[in-house]
């Protein structure tokens, strides 16, 4: 799957990524707020690493907590800028869960996103999308 704009003489940086989608027994979504819109817990892989070692770093970075990945449900290409600089995300997305409670304090706070709070609230399209794979 492709989301976003592809514009015409921008030239896009590859930003590998990988995500975790997390539901909770009541079926709500974790998720952590940026500065408007509300991102899956993972983020961009540094060099050399596999796709689930981003979400393991990132995760115990945000949320101070460890996961467990279950399988993998999805690859999506998000076209999206960040100021100036355009990226081609290459996401790939797991189904996790929480493997313990927080060890300290994360960046950010988790939040437990209701099925029906879910549209338009992601910053990527491509997030809500993977939240959408059963």
């Amino acid at each position: 799957m492709i989301f976003g704009t592809i514009l015409a003489g921008i030239r896009y940086q590859d930003r590998p990524a990988a995500y975790a989608v997390i539901t909770n027994a009541s079926g709500h979504t974790a998720a952590v707020k940026g500065r408007q819109h509300y991102f899956l817990p993972g983020g961009g892989s540094l060099p050399n690493e596999t796709p689930e070692e981003p979400i393991h770093r990132e995760v115990r970075e945000e949320l101070a907590r460890e996961v467990q990945l279950l399988h993998k449900i999805g690859e999506a290409i998000q076209y999206f800028s960040a100021g100036e600089v355009y990226y081609r995300m290459n996401a790939v997305f797991y189904r996790a869960e929480f493997m313990s409670e927080p060890s300290g304090e994360g960046e950010h706070e988790l939040h437990w996103l209701a099925p029906q709070a879910i549209a338009g609230q992601f910053f990527h399209q491509c997030h809500e999308w993977a939240i959408g794979i059963r």
